[in-house]
């Protein structure tokens, strides 16, 4: 059995780390998220993102129930070449 809460925690990483940091994880320093909600398959992501310096602040929802599942930050290194 699968734990969507855990699943969902790697894929909005995965999602994170392609989108905003080139699909380069040596460019990630850190990355803390606090699920906020229960996640059913099937169900599909909204990640919205905010960068202040070197952190970019996400808030992801769950699109078809319109509820907040995971909060949390992403560190990228400060030599990162993005």
């Amino acid at each position: 059995m699968v734990n969507l809460g855990l699943a969902s925690y790697g894929a909005v990483a995965r999602n994170l780390i392609q989108n905003f940091l080139k699909n380069d994880p040596d460019a990630l320093k850190s990355y803390e998220a606090k699920l906020t909600g229960h996640v059913f398959p099937g169900e599909s992501f909204e990640i919205k993102v905010w960068k202040d310096g070197n952190k970019m602040h996400f808030l992801t929802e769950v699109m078809e129930r319109k509820t907040k599942v995971l909060v949390g930050v992403l560190t990228m290194r400060e030599d990162a070449k993005l």
